[in-house]
């Protein structure tokens, strides 16, 4: 094997795994929480408000999206990792934007400076009788 193709095959999995963290959404669990079969997307409720009715919290789902971003977007993304937990709602938490700029590089009109902004939500799933 050249030194070449042996350095190439070293570093696939290091590109790979930095690749794979760079999304800029994701999920976590809370701990000692019980695991559920993921629900439809289009099932999960997005809410500014802890509902009344008895339920259980599964953890945090979180997103920075861009400036271009459509609303819809964001929320169905939003709504895809919710379900990936098996939740039946998600809760906006946190809908805040950076205090530092941050500068886009795009070219044309859209360049400049915009406020990176960060959503945190916290999925929950309803207690059932």
């Amino acid at each position: 094997m050249t030194r070449k193709a042996f350095g190439a095959l070293v570093m696939a999995p290091r590109i790979a795994g930095s690749v794979s963290c760079s999304r800029p959404y994701g999920y976590r669990f809370y701990p000692d929480v019980p695991r559920f079969a993921p629900t439809h997307p289009s099932q999960v409720e997005l809410l500014r408000r802890e509902p009344r009715r008895d339920h259980l919290r599964l953890g945090e789902v979180w997103m920075r999206p861009e400036p271009r971003m459509r609303r819809a977007y964001v929320e169905d993304v939003l709504r895809e990792e919710a379900a990936r937990m098996g939740a039946d709602a998600l809760v906006i938490a946190v809908d805040r934007f950076f205090r530092e700029p941050v500068w886009d590089r795009g070219y044309g009109r859209g360049r400049g400076y915009y406020r990176e902004r960060q959503i945190i939500g916290i999925a929950i799933r309803y207690r059932r009788r």
